[in-house]
């Protein structure tokens, strides 16, 4: 049986040498994709990210978000399109064949233009109350599987995902589950990285 991925997404509020140092620590084998989501820097700055980051987690795919321009330029085995970026079948063109396109939907009519479209895979949220969406209501586990029961391709659940959270939205139906600052900004990343990938394999083994 596949299991269940893990996806992490760096902050935009760390610089790349701190982002770097804490991916050093990281058990890679344990993470399935790194997102650079940067969304102030420069493409040449972007390129540097994927770069580093890939030093730092050999076995890990590292996907970037957005900027296909950058994306392109590095060959990135993935990108993460977000409702303001370039249509899925344009980054289709751009980046080779075999590359994974993801799509950032808020809806089940979003998530079926996205598989129309022919994203690989897309993200939905935000599920639970986070601080990166203050002010805006989540979601909730019953939309998130409205979702996957629609989407007819993956579905990786994101927004405030703790790793006790975790079963929940794997019992929804979610594919995976992509976290940012719960990671890149915990105390012990490294630690965190082990409960999530505890609590995604807990749920696979049922």
């Amino acid at each position: 049986m596949r299991r269940h991925a893990l996806h992490l997404i760096t902050t935009g509020r760390q610089k790349l040498e701190e982002a770097a140092a804490i991916a050093r620590r990281l058990p890679s084998e344990l993470i399935d994709v790194v997102h650079i989501r940067e969304k102030h820097r420069t493409a040449r700055e972007i390129m540097d990210w994927h770069q580093a980051l890939s030093a730092a987690l050999p076995g890990t795919a590292i996907y970037i978000n957005d900027r296909v321009d950058a994306a392109a330029s590095v060959q990135a085995v993935g990108v993460q399109l977000g409702y303001t970026s370039v249509p899925i079948e344009t980054a289709r063109k751009l980046m080779p064949a075999g590359t994974h396109i993801g799509c950032s939907v808020h809806s089940v009519a979003e998530a079926r233009e996205a598989r129309q479209n022919g994203a690989d895979y897309v993200f939905f949220g935000h599920i639970y109350a986070t601080a990166s969406k203050e002010g805006a209501p989540p979601r909730g586990v019953d939309a998130l599987a409205e979702v996957v029961r629609a989407a007819g391709v993956p579905v990786v659940a994101i927004g405030g995902i703790g790793p006790e959270q975790t079963g929940e939205v794997l019992s929804a139906g979610a594919a995976g589950i992509a976290v940012l600052s719960s990671v890149f900004l915990h105390a012990d990343p490294e630690r965190q990285v082990y409960r999530y990938r505890e609590a995604l394999d807990r749920y696979t083994a049922r």
